[in-house]
């Protein structure tokens, strides 16, 4: 069947089965674009992009856009403030990646794009807002995965609640910009995404750890750090250390990167088929990935210590050269990333060998390769009850589109979340957004981090570490055991160390392994450099240096015999001595925006 004009409105529907492309179009019409120039569009919307062709004036050539919903935030039904207008809008914000010039050549950055379409076929407003509200939701359920066809019946009922989620800002992290980075990138971008949140700015160490330990958990649809690796590993541990852990650990988290290594924002960067990012657009990336919701598994790894000091990591636990340069190079924090670039020169001038007893339990299977998706399939949230609770210096649920300024915003959300009242001042512009507005109150400069020495609380829960034996007995039989001199011990579950560093390629979110990673002595600086510089790409076990070693285990013991030296897990300095650690695989849950081909390997 063909397109079919609907009477009295001027638009036009496809029935069910027209493909575009080879995918099957789910609606299609013609509409004005405001400001008004007499331009026409016809627009058709498949699952995976919004084609764009201009109809009047009639162009000399083919002039089409495809927005790719996976560069899509969201879609607001808009009503024009003039009463005597009956068109209705509904405006598409998308960030679409463009070159752009930067000093040092080309580079990536997403370009912010609010197209604003009038629907006016009619001479009834109700009628255009119906179609408007229509494409709104449809391009909202595609947003966020909830299943859609040329069939289904589109309504205000299909889409989930909007999510509320609690955002951590650490303002220390990287260069100290991630409150800046906040107010002109993050929340206007989930602004869009009609994600209602509530900010808070950190004060002190382990301040998100206490903060989670303490909260209503069904109040949140996910807890979202806006820092480096070390907040988010704060807010792991305090869930695990709740009463109610099991359940608890089951929140979905996500980080935003603000800080300096950024290492699991690389590691979801690189889970959602995106190109190597670095900063700003690292930033919006992840930003655009959060507003698609999606929540994969998450191994988590526990690691136990001489002490009896447990904590969870979800990264990394690292002896030697890399741990050395992760902590002497805190110096340099100003310097954001390059940070690690200066820390590794100076500590090659004075590279250090390490003794020491590495003990792992073999995984069953080597990782097979990871196969990359681009697609973006979501599963919707549910309907919990929402409250919503005043916290402490925290900023909340801001209006930051500027398009709403020029309309009233019509009732696009669920109907437990019913939009403002037609009387109800106009939210804040984000050009109207500056530090002023902000509520928080300076925090003493301190560094965000674990003290020296671990502090961490030992009445830690948890699954039980089935795996192990007590740091005092030895490992069991079907252990390997290597004693040696090594330059640096590095046991990695995440893809990245750094978000330009691709240390295991091959590590999934979820496959229940851990990745042992060691470089015996003898190695020559030389080729530690040539390491590192492959290990941008990847490519760094393709270069065949006998001093560099890959296993991947289930559990492991790492026993220091040089008296000296540092240990850290996720980048947070632990005490130096005995440790052990065992994968649990996909205890937590993290929002990657996209869902992974494959399954996890648990």
């Amino acid at each position: 069947m063909g397109p079919e004009t609907v009477a009295g409105t001027g638009r036009m529907e496809l029935a069910p089965g027209p493909y575009r492309n080879g995918a099957e179009t789910l609606l299609h019409g013609e509409f004005g674009i405001y400001p008004s120039k007499g331009t026409r569009y016809a627009l058709s919307l498949t699952c995976t992009e919004l084609h764009i062709q201009c109809l009047v004036p009639k162009p000399e050539t083919d002039q089409r856009t495809v927005v790719a919903l996976a560069d899509v935030v969201g879609c607001h039904t808009l009503r024009s403030r003039v009463t005597t207008d009956c068109a209705a809008y509904f405006t598409v914000y998308a960030y679409p990646l463009k070159k752009r010039k930067v000093a040092m050549g080309s580079g990536r950055a997403r370009q912010r794009t609010a197209r604003t379409f009038q629907v006016d076929g009619a001479d009834d407003y109700n009628k255009n807002q119906a179609v408007a509200e229509k494409w709104a939701v449809a391009i909202k359920c595609l947003v966020l995965g909830v299943p859609v066809s040329s069939e289904t019946d589109i309504s205000l009922s299909l889409l989930p609640r909007p999510r509320r989620l609690l955002l951590l800002l650490n303002p220390f992290g990287g260069r100290g910009n991630a409150l800046q980075w906040c107010q002109s990138h993050i929340l206007p971008m989930i602004s869009e995404a009609d994600i209602s949140f509530n900010l808070i700015q950190t004060e002190r160490v382990n301040h998100a750890r206490e903060l989670v330990k303490g909260i209503s958990l069904p109040e949140w649809d996910g807890i979202v750090t806006l820092s480096g690796d070390g907040l988010l590993y704060e807010v792991i541990n305090g869930l695990m250390e709740r009463p109610d852990w099991e359940q608890a650990i089951t929140m979905p988290v996500g980080i935003l990167p603000c800080g300096s290594g950024n290492a699991l924002a690389g590691a979801i960067n690189f889970n959602a088929g995106l190109e190597q990012a670095m900063g700003l657009e690292l930033l919006q990336n992840c930003t655009v990935l959060l507003c698609h919701a999606a929540v994969a598994p998450l191994d988590l790894v526990s690691v136990t210590m001489a002490s009896g000091t447990r904590c969870f990591s979800f990264l990394s636990v690292a002896w030697g050269f890399v741990s050395d340069v992760d902590i002497e190079s805190e110096k340099y924090r100003r310097v954001g990333s390059a940070r690690f670039t200066l820390g590794t020169m100076i500590r090659l001038a004075s590279l250090h060998t390490y003794r020491g007893r590495l003990s792992y339990l073999p995984a069953p299977d080597g990782p097979a390769h990871r196969p990359i998706s681009r697609s973006i399939t979501v599963a919707a949230n549910g309907r919990l009850p929402l409250t919503r609770l005043p916290l402490h210096r925290a900023v909340s649920d801001m209006g930051l589109c500027e398009e709403r300024q020029a309309f009233r915003h019509c009732g696009s959300e669920p109907p437990d979340d019913p939009s403002p009242s037609p009387g109800s001042p106009p939210p804040i512009s984000a050009s109207a957004l500056h530090p002023q507005s902000f509520i928080f109150e300076p925090a003493p400069e301190e560094p965000i981090g674990a003290p020296e020495g671990g502090g961490m609380d030992t009445g830690m829960g948890g699954p039980p570490d089935d795996l192990l034996v007590p740091l005092g007995q030895p490992v069991p039989p079907s252990w390997v055991t290597v004693e040696d001199d090594f330059v640096l011990v590095l046991a990695i579950y995440q893809t990245h160390l750094g978000a330009d560093l691709l240390t295991a390629p091959f590590a999934c979110l979820s496959d229940g392994l851990i990745h042992l990673c060691f470089v015996k002595a003898g190695v020559s600086r030389a080729a530690l450099v040539r390491i590192f510089l492959a290990m941008e790409k990847g490519t760094h076990f393709e270069q065949a240096c006998p001093h560099l070693s890959h296993v991947p285990v289930r559990a492991f013991r790492l026993e220091p015999l040089t008296r000296k030296g540092i240990l850290t897990v996720d980048g947070e300095r632990v005490e130096y001595g005995p440790l052990q650690a065992q994968v649990h695989c996909g205890l937590a849950r993290l929002i990657t925006g996209v869902a992974r081909l494959g399954g996890s390997s648990c």
